[in-house]
């Protein structure tokens, strides 16, 4: 979802990797859950979440090279830049979402530079052999 992905080939990727994948559970978490391209029907908010939320709720980022509150620059996490790139993508659809509120007021603090390096850096993260080496 951050990497703006196709949901329709995530949901493909999901059913060719997965042997116990089934259409009837398998789409309806994919398409709607995991990439929020259902409009909201299966979570009232998308799943995302910078590296420093992934920081808090575990160790997962302990001995990680990148800076979990960086978004931009040298060190910046690649959760943080496509979070942040995510919600200003969508920031517009999204608005209308009353639980995106706290989210939105974060990212329009962020000025007109800091979100222009945000772009770029998550322009790069999008490359064919950045996305595939996440997948």
């Amino acid at each position: 979802m951050q990497l703006g992905m196709n949901p329709n080939e995530v949901h493909r990727w999901h059913m060719s990797m997965n042997i116990d994948a089934v259409d009837w559970v398998s789409l309806p978490n994919v398409i709607g859950m995991s990439q929020y391209a259902d409009g909201g029907i299966v979570g009232s908010k998308p799943y995302c979440a910078s590296g420093n939320y992934i920081n808090k709720m575990g160790d997962y980022c302990k001995n990680c090279r990148y800076e979990p509150r960086r978004a931009a620059g040298d060190g910046a996490c690649p959760f943080s830049t496509l979070y942040w790139d995510f919600l200003d993508r969508h920031s517009e659809r999204l608005r209308l979402n009353s639980r995106m509120t706290f989210q939105l007021r974060h990212l329009a603090r962020k000025s007109n530079g800091e979100m222009r390096a945000i772009r770029a850096k998550a322009a790069n993260l999008k490359t064919d052999d950045v996305a595939n080496a996440l997948l």
